[in-house]
């Protein structure tokens, strides 16, 4: 069988979006989270696949797709009602009814308008990358993309190192690690947690819950360095809302500049982060450098980071 050549943008997103949900829904069916299932292997080797076949290089012009080419009913956004039971409603039921499809009619114009322009950010972003004989390497938007674009970069940049998920192990002195089994408040006020270890680890052992954890350390061990950054100058500086914040972390909130600047200092790396206006660097001094991109409108749910690497010479 002939090998599939690059795929579209429109195409890349529609498989994405599919896979994503796929993964969520098997996620949830697993009683064991330390243990995943053949199905959730499969889909994460599938995600992969299709990660590595968006981002292969082709010479070949990339595929049109006609996004609106769609059925001729479509002219009228609610010609259909098959997400409702066609049953005999009150006055106000129908009224509620009408309400939800024109909230989800809505919803989608923004999304449709938002993906044009994430679209053009998209191919912007990547022109100006090009320049610098570089491109991006998409990353799933699961909510883990700021780690999983870090974890890719020292997997991709470094190939060396000194330790291993048995050293991470033994400094937090447990058998296996999983954010469910961390009580954040034991590290509190203490400053024995050490990060020398991470500047040179074994990158195929990361991952973004292990990421999210030494961020959320880190960051409770060094308060005076980010306490301005968490707190405007107008907020009471408590110790309640910046440990939320740390505890937030670990909980799957976003990452942003704050992070960045963390996880810069504890793995001793420059990272360098692109996006259509500028970039911005973090940990000028360290020799290693990592390198992301930045995308504000690139998906309808938020902001989001890809990896960025270089182009075949």
């Amino acid at each position: 069988m002939e090998e599939e050549g690059r795929i579209s943008y429109h195409e890349y997103k529609r498989r994405l979006k599919k896979l994503t949900e796929e993964i969520k829904k098997e996620m949830k069916k697993s009683s064991n989270k330390n243990k995943k299932s053949e199905t959730l292997l499969n889909l994460e080797e599938k995600l992969n696949k299709l990660n590595e076949l968006y981002n292969k290089e082709d010479d070949n012009k990339k595929v049109e797709e006609n996004y609106n080419n769609d059925d001729n009913n479509k002219d009228d956004p609610f010609h259909t009602n098959t997400l409702y039971q066609m049953n005999v409603m009150s006055k106000k039921a129908l009224r509620n009814r009408k309400k939800m499809e024109h909230r989800e009619y809505e919803e989608e114009q923004i999304e449709k308008s938002r993906n044009k322009e994430g679209e053009k950010e998209y191919e912007e972003l990547s022109l100006n990358l090009k320049k610098l004989n570089k491109t991006i390497y998409s990353i799933a938007p699961d909510g883990n993309c700021l780690y999983e674009s870090i974890i890719h970069q020292l997997k991709y940049r470094i190939h060396t190192y000194q330790y291993t998920i048995t050293d991470f192990l033994k400094l937090i002195n447990k058998e296996q690690f999983s954010l469910d089994n961390i009580n954040l408040k034991d590290y509190i006020n203490t400053n024995f947690f050490n990060f020398n270890i991470f500047n040179n680890i074994n990158p195929n052992d990361l991952s973004s819950d292990l990421l999210r954890f030494i961020t959320s350390i880190y960051l409770l061990q060094n308060k005076e360095l980010f306490i301005n950054f968490i707190y405007d100058s107008d907020d009471c500086e408590d110790n309640d809302t910046y440990f939320k914040y740390c505890e937030d972390i670990i909980k799957g909130v976003y990452g942003s500049e704050i992070e960045i600047k963390a996880l810069s200092n504890i793995l001793k790396k420059k990272i360098t982060v692109y996006d259509v206006n500028m970039n911005i660097s973090y940990e000028e001094d360290c020799e290693e450098e990592l390198f992301l991109c930045f995308h504000h409108k690139l998906y309808a749910l938020g902001k989001h980071y890809n990896s960025v690497i270089d182009l075949p010479s």
